[in-house]
């Protein structure tokens, strides 16, 4: 479905407004070709910390969402894969459909609804939904083998962590990280997986809350950026959904939900995935087991964070977050543990 898109050859500039407000007007001529450039009004969405992202319209009922990708983003995400991963899930009304294919980024048709923040994601009734939705994603068979990505993931971003251009951050990632063996970290829970051997499903991979939208109008609730959309571990969606309650900009990862919260939440989950009340063992494994999956998450997260603080041209701190998710993912690590002996 991917390789039917409008394929053009423009570039979206990231530090000129001007000029990529003009590259977007050029493309709606093909894109929209009944909207009247005058008429169209751009909305930009500062959620992103990867990509720019913003709106086109001539009308509220009339949009389509521009997505701008971050410089040297390719090194870390295959923009391939990431289209075919989409196309699928709008096959299964699951994502919006994709329009057309630049340079430097795409454009998608527009999905009604507002991001959740930390204290909408937190309500019973947004809880539920986000289980459905999730479960009814991890349910999708595309009739590919279903290997876990996130280790390959992982072992991209660190073959492509350098060094930092700027010298006091190099200082900095040196203080946090010397004694630090990130490959060993990946290995151990390579080892874990291989023994407990989880379940796989397609996954989104990155439900942070500015990825997920609920249009209260329709009280439809709906996934954004497939960037990282693949098959692996479930448990890896649903703890890095649990790691994501802290927020984004400036996450407080006290606000991550108890052990009580996520069995709350995972009974829910498991419910709507089986068509079954889970047994009690089962949902007790999957307790402890999000432990694991919450460290992992942050483990992947520092790893990328590193690569985003050497080469992103956005402004934000990707290397005080590596270091932030590095120590909660190890106080989770340290937890998981616990529970195992």
């Amino acid at each position: 479905m991917a390789a039917t898109l409008e394929k053009l050859h423009h570039e979206l500039p990231l530090q000129d407004p001007k000029k990529c407000d003009h590259e977007a007007l050029d493309i709606l001529k093909t894109l929209k070709p009944e909207w009247k450039s005058e008429d169209v009004k751009f909305e930009v969405f500062t959620a992103g910390i990867t990509n720019k992202i913003f709106a086109a319209s001539v009308s509220d009922d009339d949009k389509v969402i521009f997505r701008v990708f971050g410089k040297n983003t390719e090194k870390i995400i295959d923009r391939r894969h990431e289209l075919e991963s989409w196309a699928v899930l709008a096959e299964k009304g699951l994502a919006a459909p994709l329009l057309g294919l630049f340079k430097n980024g795409i454009v998608c048709g527009y999905l009604p609804g507002k991001s959740l923040d930390v204290k909408l994601v937190r309500k019973p009734e947004m809880q539920t939904k986000i289980a459905e939705a999730m479960a009814k994603m991890h349910n999708i068979d595309t009739g590919h083998a279903k290997l876990p990505c996130v280790y390959d993931k992982m072992r991209n971003f660190l073959s492509n962590i350098g060094t930092f251009e700027d010298a006091a951050k190099q200082a900095e990632y040196d203080r946090a990280f010397h004694n630090v063996n990130l490959e060993a970290r990946a290995a151990e829970m390579e080892a874990i997986t291989s023994r407990l051997q989880p379940e796989v499903g397609f996954c989104h991979n990155d439900l942070l809350v500015y990825n997920i939208l609920y249009d209260e109008r329709n009280e439809k609730l709906s996934f954004i950026d497939y960037e990282y959309a693949d098959f692996n571990f479930t448990g890896f969606d649903t703890g890095n959904h649990f790691c994501e309650w802290a927020g984004v900009d400036n996450p407080d990862f006290t606000l991550c939900p108890s052990k009580e919260d996520r069995r709350s939440w995972l009974k829910q989950y498991l419910k709507s995935k089986n068509g079954t009340e889970p047994s009690e063992h089962q949902l007790e494994t999957e307790v402890q087991q999000s432990d694991l999956f919450m460290a992992m998450s942050h483990l992947f997260w520092t790893i990328w964070a590193i690569v985003q603080a050497q080469n992103s041209t956005i402004e934000f701190d990707y290397l005080g977050y590596a270091i932030q998710r590095l120590k909660v993912g190890q106080e989770c690590m340290e937890e998981y543990l616990k529970g195992t002996r």
